[in-house]
């Protein structure tokens, strides 16, 4: 499904397919940008109330490091592949990288938002995660759901897949995570993109009417409406992983 990503990957590009949109957001989809960073901070500060080093994977030009900076008191690192998406970044003020690879020791709290769904091998990438965070740091990810909602625009902006809570938390596991929680948000983005199928535009993009009414107006009703279908359905998965802290020693037979 996302055999144009694939070939610029080979060929060694680096931009992301959809950046104008995503820069589209922080206009028009503020209400649900902050809510995402919301969701974030709030998980953050009951794992760590003291504070902690957090890295924000795939951070575009930083929206939602800002909404956590603001909600937190604690300035996020950020690993943005598009060169200008991460100059951005760093214009407001975040420490900018290029991958993982270029990052030093380790992090309490990382937290992804609509970034997995790009990465060909996400296993990978999540094993990389879980050897970037501290013993007991947390891994905090909101991502597509149900491939039954896909739609000219998860091929536009090069997705390769989008999940469930049941294998999205299955690959947590397999890449040694916890998983402490999960659930479905934005029901009414779920129904919205079912609808979508049928009458979206030929570039597969909303416009900028749409993206404003939904914000401003059917989010709320949305937010609402989650708390009765979080189990069952919605637009997005939410869910907080934990890397395991390491076992203490038992005791040495003999002492004592």
């Amino acid at each position: 499904m996302s055999e144009a990503l694939g070939r610029r990957q080979a060929q060694g590009e680096t931009q992301y397919p959809a950046a104008a949109l995503l820069l589209r957001a922080e206009g028009e989809l503020a209400n649900y940008s902050a809510w995402i960073a919301g969701l974030f901070a709030r998980d953050f500060r009951r794992s760590f109330p003291g504070g902690g080093r957090v890295l924000d994977f795939g951070a575009g030009p930083g929206i939602l490091a800002q909404g956590f900076l603001e909600r937190t008191g604690v300035r996020p690192e950020g690993v943005e592949l598009d060169p200008a998406l991460r100059a951005l970044l760093i214009q407001r003020g975040f420490a900018g990288y290029s991958s993982t690879a270029e990052l030093a020791g380790c992090y309490e709290a990382i937290f992804s938002s609509n970034v997995l769904e790009h990465i060909p091998d996400d296993l990978a990438a999540l094993r990389d995660l879980h050897e970037r965070l501290e013993p007991g740091g947390i891994l905090l990810l909101y991502v597509p759901a149900f491939q039954a909602i896909w739609t000219r625009l998860d091929d536009r902006v090069g997705h390769f897949r989008r999940y469930t809570r049941k294998d999205l938390a299955a690959k947590l596991t397999a890449a040694g995570f916890k998983v402490e929680h999960s659930r479905y948000c934005d029901s009414v983005g779920f129904l919205l993109a079912l609808a979508f199928r049928v009458i979206g535009s030929r570039n597969g993009e909303p416009s900028a009417w749409s993206l404003r009414l939904f914000d401003r107006f059917l989010f709320p009703i949305s937010r609402f409406l989650d708390h009765f279908t979080n189990r069952f359905f919605g637009k997005n998965v939410y869910l907080k992983a934990i890397r395991k802290p390491i076992a203490p020693l038992p005791p040495a037979e003999g002492r004592g």
